[in-house]
C-alpha cells in the first residue's frame, strides 16, 4: 500500500510540473505575441496586407503618394497571383484598380535587392500581359502604376518620390505609353504630406501615426478591436511573419531540422527549431527572441552585414 501511495504522490508530483510547465509556455508565448505585435509597422509587408483589407487605407496611401484627393477604388486584390505560362509567374502585394480603370499595384521593400529596377519592368510588364483579352485592340491597354515603397533611397539620388516614365531622348518629351513606375522613398521625411506619410509607414504606435484612416486601421488590429475574422487573420499573420524571419534565415544555412520545427507554427514551431539546429543563426534567432529585440529580429532577415554584427556581438 506504502508503495502504491509512494508510486501516486509520485505521479502527481510529476501531472503538476508539467501542468506548470505548459502554464510558462503558454505565459511566454503570449508575451512574445504581445511584443511582435507592438513592433509590427506599415513596412513589415504582411502586416501591411492585413492593413490594406481595409480599402480606404489603400486609397489613402495612394491618394497621398500620387497627389489625387479625389481617387477612389472600384476594387482591389491582395497577394494576387499573375502566372506566367513561358516564365516566372508574380504573387503582387496589392494589385487594384480605380474607377476610372486605371491599375496600381503596391509592393513594399524593405530590402534593396527586392526592388531593383527590371523588376520593376517585370511587374509593370506582367500586368499588361493581364490586362487585355485576345483580340483587344492595343489602345484598350490601362494606364498602370507600379509603386514600390521602399524602406532606404534604393536609387540612391536623395529624392522623396521618383517618378519613372519613358522618354523620347533627343526631345525629351514623354512616350505616354501609359506606364508608369514609382518608387516612394520612406527614408526621406519631409515636412510635407509624403513626408508624414513615411513617418507614419514606420511608426509602431498607432498613436503617433498621424493619418485618421491608418491609425484606426493599426489600433483595431494591434488592441484587438477586431471581429473574430480579424482575430484569425491576425494569428495567420503572426505564423507567416515568424515563419517568413527564420524561413529567410534557413536558405542561408538552417538546417532541416529546424525548417521542420518552424513548420509546426507559432506555439511550438520556433521552440522546437532552435533545440534541433546546430546553426549560429538558429541560436541567435534564439537570443534575440528571448531578449524581445523584435526590431533586430525582423533586420536579420534580410540584412546579412547587421546579422553578421549580431552574431559577433552574442560571440557566436
Amino acid at each position: 500500500m506504502k508503495k502504491t501511495n509512494s508510486t501516486n504522490a509520485k505521479m502527481k508530483k510529476s501531472s503538476r510540473l508539467k501542468a506548470n510547465s505548459k502554464r510558462k509556455r503558454r505565459k511566454i508565448n503570449a508575451l512574445e505575441k504581445k511584443k511582435i505585435i507592438e513592433s509590427l509597422t506599415l513596412m513589415d509587408d504582411l502586416f501591411m496586407e492585413v492593413v490594406l483589407e481595409e480599402q480606404a487605407c489603400t486609397e489613402y496611401i495612394l491618394q497621398t503618394i500620387l497627389d489625387k484627393s479625389s481617387l477612389k477604388l472600384k476594387e482591389q486584390r491582395l497577394q494576387k497571383r499573375l502566372p506566367n505560362l513561358h516564365g516566372r509567374a508574380l504573387v503582387l502585394d496589392c494589385l487594384c484598380m480605380d474607377d476610372k480603370g486605371l491599375l496600381y499595384n503596391i509592393e513594399v521593400q524593405n530590402s534593396s535587392a527586392g526592388a531593383i529596377p527590371k523588376r520593376a519592368r517585370y511587374h509593370a510588364a506582367l500586368m499588361d500581359m493581364h490586362s487585355l483579352k485576345k483580340g483587344e485592340k492595343f489602345s484598350k491597354l490601362p494606364e498602370s502604376y507600379v509603386i514600390f515603397i521602399t524602406d532606404k533611397d534604393v536609387l540612391g539620388e536623395g529624392e522623396q518620390l521618383y517618378q519613372i516614365e519613358r522618354v523620347i531622348r533627343k526631345s525629351g518629351s514623354l512616350f505616354r505609353d501609359g506606364s508608369h513606375i514609382l518608387y516612394f522613398n520612406t527614408a526621406r521625411q519631409d515636412d510635407n504630406a509624403l513626408g508624414k506619410l513615411a513617418r507614419d509607414f514606420k511608426e509602431a504606435n498607432p498613436k503617433e501615426i498621424q493619418s485618421e484612416v491608418l491609425s484606426h486601421r493599426v489600433a483595431s488590429l494591434k488592441e484587438g478591436k477586431i471581429d473574430r475574422e480579424g482575430e484569425q487573420k491576425m494569428n495567420v499573420l503572426l505564423e507567416k511573419y515568424r515563419k517568413k524571419a527564420v524561413e529567410e534565415g534557413i536558405e542561408k544555412g538552417i538546417e532541416k531540422g529546424i525548417e521542420k520545427g518552424i513548420e509546426k507554427g507559432i506555439e511550438q514551431g520556433i521552440q522546437q527549431g532552435l533545440e534541433q539546429g546546430k546553426n549560429h543563426l538558429a541560436n541567435l534567432i534564439g537570443r534575440l527572441l528571448e531578449a524581445g529585440r523584435m526590431d533586430d529580429l525582423k533586420r536579420v532577415s534580410y540584412d546579412e552585414d547587421y546579422r553578421e554584427k549580431l552574431l559577433k556581438e552574442f560571440g557566436l
